[in-house]
């Protein structure tokens, strides 16, 4: 149980700062005096490839953590009912 929260914790932290490392790569420019405008149209793909790989992430952690996430802010999964009330039509 704790392996699988490490890793989650893991890939959400890799969906999160792998674009920010790979701009801060790509921006050290080993010939300054050399500048091209040239983008691979690849390049667009694996951008949108990341955005949608990091949401799903996002979208998975939430999922898994939403519970406590809940707890955290004072919702409890049965506060919202009230399990003295009548049902109605009985």
């Amino acid at each position: 149980m704790v392996r699988h929260r490490v890793r989650s914790l893991v890939c959400l932290l890799v969906a999160l700062f792998a674009p920010s490392l790979a701009w801060a790569a790509l921006s050290l420019d080993p010939s300054p005096g050399l500048r091209l405008a040239y983008i691979d149209p690849g390049a667009g793909s694996f951008v949108i490839q990341a955005l949608v790989a990091a949401a799903a992430g996002i979208a998975v952690t939430l999922r898994l953590y939403w519970q406590r996430i809940k707890g955290f802010f004072g919702s409890s999964a049965g506060a919202d009912r009230d399990d003295d009330a009548p049902e109605d039509g009985a």
